[in-house]
């Protein structure tokens, strides 16, 4: 008789592991990093060896943290590779100088690290920085803040330094690519403001920055009531968390994960620090620990923490000539669990209103610039209006997408509304010759709609709506309106959808809609 290989269906069958088990387990295929790790294991161990040649460790492992500006390097051509390094370096240079300047001061140290993480925050979510973000800025500054006070002018010119060195090597190996010919090098686009500034007061990321300052700082006071002796662990492991984004669902996810890696990281940081490494030693060490989490932090956030806890341990250990290590891994673990929850608490913090309010302003934006773009033409300027108002609209979407259960069910009711808003958008952005033929009608159609969308507002205070139920229901006009322009342009007609303003907010949202889909 012959043996087949049970399924997952049978009982005898290996059992599937759980997705949340598995994501920490799993590497996401990822494009090769080896060439920005080798540029940061270079950089951490070159200036450690340099100061303890110089008889200054301490400056040596300050200026070592610089070196994180390699992690920022990409698969893009020279110009881009330095320009990415080199905005690391100074944002890098910017989070010593701002903790090292309030070192001593603990209740200001952890006041100005929020502030610090919300602006990170805010900057690196406009331009769109590659992972891992906002991490190693604040990590740096939360490390300087439990520096001694003084020389704050020094440190700074050492992290700069060994950034400047980052960004010339990244842009010196990626020109030696470039001349390996076209297969050796994959250009990445160019990169561009995720928002206009002038809509920036109207997307999320303003809201985001601030739940992320809030997160860091929550941290550094829990560990401050705690006594724990190091709330830059706690700030950075906040940081850390809401790094991908402040959403609920992202810093839950991120904040196991990073519980889990701390923990298995503790051992190994245990293990290492019990050598008491010193001299080349300890920048071989953290120099190929720099390496291995450059290579993993892309695939896997959980495994990275395992070599990151071990990396932010020695580099205390050594920089203070502490030995106690067992009580120094403990205290890594608590201000770990500290940061989680401070991160997980922030991810909460946001109302089904505000993400509504957000969600529904966002697309009566790209209506009336859809309407501003038929008036005035194919004009430029117009065009990037509305370009600007459809990122907003995407990206409130995407980000109200992952907040808590709650706020996801209230905005999902309008959920075919953005859709067809986005949809209208591309049409109108075509210009198609229907839409040419009566530019007035349809101007005076979108902002028709616009005034219908506007004062609609899902019962956000009824906490028995449910996404499936009549509550979430919203009138399709946008939907209405989609369908008329496709026919528009397949008749050479011009309907106008007999849509009626809604007096005020309906009972889940809906507009009072009348007419046809089409004259």
């Amino acid at each position: 008789m012959s043996r087949t290989r049970p399924s997952n269906a049978d009982p005898g069958s290996r059992p599937a592991l759980p997705p949340s088990v598995r994501e920490l387990l799993v590497l996401r295929p990822m494009p090769s990093r080896h060439r920005s790790a080798a540029i940061a294991a270079v950089c951490t161990a070159a200036p450690i060896v340099t100061g303890q040649a110089l008889g200054q460790p301490v400056v040596g492992l300050v200026a070592s943290t610089g070196a994180l500006a390699a992690l920022y390097g990409g698969r893009g051509t020279p110009r881009q590779e330095a320009d990415a390094v080199a905005g690391a370096a100074l944002a890098l240079a910017t989070g010593m100088a701002i903790g090292s300047s309030l070192a001593g001061h603990t209740r200001l140290a952890v006041l100005g690290t929020a502030l610090w993480a919300a602006v990170a925050a805010l900057l690196f979510a406009l331009t769109q920085v590659r992972p891992p973000g906002i991490v190693m800025p604040v990590l740096v500054c939360s490390v300087g803040t439990g520096l001694p006070p003084g020389h704050t002018g020094q440190r700074v010119l050492a992290v700069a330094a060994v950034g400047c060195a980052a960004t010339v090597l990244s842009w010196l190996l990626a020109r030696v690519s470039a001349v390996g010919g076209p297969s050796s090098q994959v250009a990445e686009p160019r990169s561009h403001l995720l928002v206009a500034p002038k809509s920036l007061p109207f997307s999320p990321l303003p809201w985001m920055a601030v739940r992320t300052g809030a997160a860091v700082g929550l941290a550094g006071a829990a560990s401050l009531l705690c006594q724990v002796g190091r709330p830059y662990w706690a700030m950075a492991a906040a940081a850390a968390v809401l790094a991908r984004g402040s959403h609920a669902v992202s810093a839950n996810s991120r904040a196991a994960a990073r519980g889990v890696g701390t923990a298995a990281g503790c051992l190994l940081a245990g293990a290492l620090a019990a050598t008491h490494p010193r001299g080349v030693a300890i920048a071989v060490v953290l120099a190929a620990l720099t390496f291995v989490i450059e290579l993993v932090v892309a695939r896997n956030y959980a495994i990275a923490m395992i070599f990151v806890t071990p990396l932010s341990v020695l580099l205390v250990t050594s920089a203070t000539g502490a030995s106690a290590v067992l009580t120094i891994t403990a205290d890594r673990l608590l201000e770990t669990v500290l940061g989680c929850a401070a991160a997980v608490v922030a991810g909460q913090l946001v109302t089904r209103r505000w993400a509504v309010r957000h969600r529904r302003e966002a697309v009566t934006d790209v209506l009336r610039a859809a309407a501003g773009l038929v008036e005035a033409g194919p004009v430029p300027r117009r065009e990037a209006e509305l370009g600007d108002t459809v990122a907003v609209l995407r990206l409130v979407s995407e980000r109200t997408a992952g907040e808590r259960r709650g706020v996801r069910v209230a905005a999902s009711a309008l959920d075919e509304v953005a859709s067809a808003t986005l949809s209208l958008a591309g049409q109108v952005l075509d210009q198609p010759a229907a839409v040419r033929a009566d530019s007035a009608g349809t101007a005076r159609a979108l902002r028709h709609l616009a005034e219908v969308v506007d004062p609609c507002e899902p019962a956000t205070g009824d906490r028995s709506v449910r996404a499936d139920g009549p509550g979430a229901a919203v009138s399709p006009a946008l939907t209405v309106l989609s369908r008329a322009l496709d026919r528009w342009q397949t008749t050479d007609r011009a309907p106008v959808p007999g849509t009626t303003p809604a007096s005020g907010p309906l009972p889940g949202g809906g507009a009072a809609v009348s007419g046809d889909d089409a004259r």
